[in-house]
């Protein structure tokens, strides 16, 4: 069976993030993993409180978040309901812990995080915590915006670079995605409609999709997106967009992409959750 990693820091949003994890894996009939994310660099830190010492154990917190989380979890479902595995890993709570012992595990499929209190979700994205994480996952990472509302899945959007690759990435998507049945929209951004090379582009990606994809559901669209100042209006075009699907990019890329609708004037905050995908051949 399956696994989905949280990460969490015992915060509201990560509170959120775990009921929409665990929620995913009622869907996907996956298990859930828990690890704590703490800023403090040790799972037992030397804190003073009234001028004595005393040593806090995350390992003690990180048991009982698991615990409170996987009764919430129960409170929610109906009876005889399938109910994911709720657990825990006390590995960390440094980052490069908590991604060694997920690499090291061959059953997760999927890390779920989460905007900290001072980040919009571009933000968080493209900071040097989130970065480090899409770095070393060799699985999609999903981040999940404390808006977001706890339901299934109807509506996915793929945002297409016309890529070789891309088809591996969709694939990857649908299996992920299989048991919500969304509709799938793999979407070009298309900054140029009148290039030949890129209609070519884009005519191939068609035939591939019907050709070597095993999904139903899906369609492509060539979306204009020639306007200086960009937003996010496209996502909800027709049917609001439950979930945003990107490959990741270079540093820089990904910066252009997620900071879309940021203008002097005005900023365009994404509020959709945002699923990054590995790179793959």
């Amino acid at each position: 069976m399956n696994t989905i990693a949280v990460l969490t820091d015992f915060s509201e949003r990560s509170v959120h993030a775990t009921r929409f994890a665990m929620h995913m894996a009622k869907k996907m009939k996956s298990k859930v993993l828990l690890f704590s994310m703490n800023t403090v660099p040790a799972n037992q830190q030397l804190v003073t409180a009234g001028g004595l010492p005393y040593l806090m154990d995350f390992s003690n917190e990180l048991a009982d978040f698991t615990l409170r989380m996987e009764l919430d979890l129960q409170n929610r479902s109906f009876p005889g309901a399938f109910l994911p595995e709720v657990t825990f890993n006390n590995e960390g709570p440094e980052i490069v812990d908590i991604m060694t012992a997920i690499m090291k595990n061959g059953e997760i499929n999927m890390i779920v995080t989460f905007p900290s209190r001072a980040d919009d979700l571009a933000t968080y994205i493209l900071s040097d915590v989130c970065t480090r994480v899409i770095d070393w996952a060799a699985v999609p990472v999903l981040v999940i915006p404390e808006s977001t509302a706890i339901k299934n899945f109807e509506k996915i959007a793929f945002v297409s670079q016309l890529h070789e690759e891309d088809i591996n990435s969709i694939a990857e998507l649908a299996g992920l995605m299989e048991g919500f049945a969304a509709e799938l929209m793999i979407a070009h951004l298309n900054e140029d409609p009148s290039d030949i090379c890129v209609q070519k582009a884009e005519e191939k990606l068609t035939r591939d999709l019907y050709q070597k994809l095993n999904y139903g559901g899906f369609y492509f669209r060539s979306i204009p997106d020639t306007r200086v100042r960009k937003d996010w209006s496209w996502l909800n075009a027709n049917k609001k967009t439950d979930l945003l699907a990107v490959v990741q990019q270079p540093g820089e890329q990904m910066a252009r992409f997620f900071k879309r609708g940021q203008h002097s004037q005005v900023t365009y905050h994404i509020t959709t959750p945002v699923i990054i995908l590995p790179k793959r051949p």
